[in-house]
């Protein structure tokens, strides 16, 4: 089974619905795909959302190409209204959202409204992901108006996602009882939260939105305003966690990188 060949057809039959206006696919387009591990995430903008029996109606058309079809499998919010289609071993996910919502939700977050992480998603991963995106289809200039939008990202959002979070990776109380306690468990709770907002806040530092935890390193290593060796100080702090006997030095590892990430901050400031 051709997959590609299959979204193509899939993307097509989506785009005749009167109601949708454009479609685009998150992530690198040329991926290889892997039946069971990989997945597409189709980004569906449309006037209104298309109920589930046209939405069903629609993947009726070429039924014979997928094994499964799940609907609703999200009902509105962050992941607008999605479906998935298994093809080949490979969940094809189309999420529908309306223009007006994704225009203002994207103007929310580059206003600095959403600085936080809500629920394992990072609201500027969706300006990763539209800067990024794919256009599959558009209806006039509906996802490439979305893509310049989120292209001129505003300086002031950026100081405040860095204020957000650099005064947030060093909890005092919690790290001075994992150095009196000597709790491994325990401290993996706290470091945990101290490098989401470590990251953060270096992402910030060198105005790029956060999208996850994902390929880190690579984004890491192209950054130009960051501590010397940073990725691999990071992953010094990670190992020397696991055990009581080097918990003290990874926070203070820690607690050293976080004051070279504000100087690095209070530099560019004065430079």
């Amino acid at each position: 089974m051709d997959i590609l060949q299959t979204k193509d057809n899939l993307v097509s039959e989506i785009s005749k619905c009167e109601a949708v206006k454009g479609i685009a696919q998150t992530g690198d387009i040329n991926a290889k795909l892997v039946p069971g591990q990989s997945d597409i995430d189709l980004f569906v903008l449309c006037t209104n959302v298309p109920v589930q029996e046209e939405r069903k109606r629609i993947y009726s058309m070429f039924s014979d190409q997928y094994t499964e079809c799940t609907l609703n499998v999200c009902s509105g919010g962050m992941w607008g209204y999605g479906d998935i289609l298994l093809i080949g071993g490979v969940e094809i996910m189309p999420m529908y959202f309306t223009i007006d919502e994704m225009e203002l939700y994207l103007k929310e977050v580059l206003q600095g409204k959403h600085l936080r992480m809500i629920g394992g998603f990072y609201p500027t991963g969706r300006l990763s992901s539209v800067e990024t995106i794919n256009i599959l289809y558009e209806e006039g200039s509906t996802w490439t108006d979305l893509k310049e939008l989120v292209k001129r990202s505003p300086s002031e959002l950026f100081e405040k996602l860095y204020q957000h979070h650099i005064t947030r990776v060093l909890n005092d109380e919690d790290l001075g009882r994992v150095i009196l306690r000597k709790e491994v468990l325990f401290y993996h709770q706290v470091l945990e939260s101290s490098l989401d907002h470590l990251l953060q806040a270096l992402f910030a530092l060198n105005h790029t939105y956060f999208p996850s935890r994902k390929r880190m390193e690579e984004y890491i290593h192209g950054f130009e305003n960051k501590p010397i060796n940073c990725y691999g100080r990071l992953l010094k702090i990670i190992e020397m966690a696991t055990s009581s006997e080097t918990m003290e030095e990874s926070v203070n590892d820690l607690k050293e990188l976080t004051r070279e990430i504000q100087n690095a901050e209070f530099i560019i400031k004065q430079g």
